[in-house]
């Protein structure tokens, strides 16, 4: 219900309160400190190459690159790329916070979708895969850059979420992995668990970048996985 402060303020002989002078309704809001709520085109310069995105959304994950350095990196939710902070990754966009302005980044600058690679490019992976043991592979270098920079693609291949036991997280789960793909190739099989890699536990996203970036100069890769109950180990060697 609304009331009438002019006409309670004299009923009770008190002032009534001044506050500050009303804005013009129809006027945008402008100054700092003010949150536009619709995002902008960032002043950054970035291309976002792909997105993968997960459930719960905080664990999804976007490759950007710089092009001012010639680099690319990929970035989780609560990174920073250069000066602003990513605070939602979508299938098509990034949009970060930069010092208080609503922004976005997506893949216009490259002038193709961020979900279909460069034009004319599909890599399925596996080509450069062979396996010498139930648990030994030897892995060509090319295959795994390939990997690497193809992340987007990648993330098409099997459906991949947290894995949570008794409450804690203990790495990531797959499912609906696509078969003669890179995963089924170096083989990891439906309701696999991958808890380690080179020793560095899977249970955050940062622990996920972490080990990206790892793998690009790795020579000798070693993934702890938990299948069915059981601890297998399978080793890759880089050449």
């Amino acid at each position: 219900m609304d009331l009438a402060a002019e006409r309670i303020a004299r009923l009770f002989d008190v002032p009534l309160p001044k506050g500050p002078a009303r804005a013009d309704p129809d006027e945008e809001p402008r100054g700092p400190g003010v949150w536009n709520w619709i995002p902008i085109r960032s002043s950054l310069h970035g291309t976002l190459i792909g997105t993968a995105i997960a459930d719960p959304p905080r664990y999804s994950l976007c490759q950007i690159t710089n092009p001012d350095l010639n680099d690319t990196q990929v970035y989780g939710i609560g990174d920073k790329y250069q000066a602003a902070l990513i605070y939602r990754i979508e299938r098509e966009r990034v949009l970060l916070d930069h010092d208080g302005v609503n922004e976005y980044i997506d893949g216009a600058a490259a002038g193709v979708s961020p979900f279909q690679g460069s034009p004319g490019t599909k890599h399925e992976g596996g080509d450069g895969i062979r396996q010498l043991t139930p648990t030994q592979y030897v892995v060509a270098r090319s295959e795994l850059n390939n990997a690497l920079t193809n992340l987007p693609d990648l993330a098409t291949k099997a459906r991949i979420v947290p894995s949570f036991k008794n409450g804690v997280a203990d790495g990531f789960k797959f499912f609906s992995i696509v078969p003669d793909s890179l995963y089924a190739k170096i083989g990891i099989q439906n309701g696999d668990v991958i808890r380690r890699i080179n020793g560095y536990e899977m249970n955050t996203p940062d622990k996920a970048l972490e080990i990206y970036q790892k793998l690009r100069d790795a020579s000798r890769i070693e993934i702890e996985i938990e299948r069915r109950g059981d601890v297998l180990r399978k080793s890759y060697s880089i050449e």
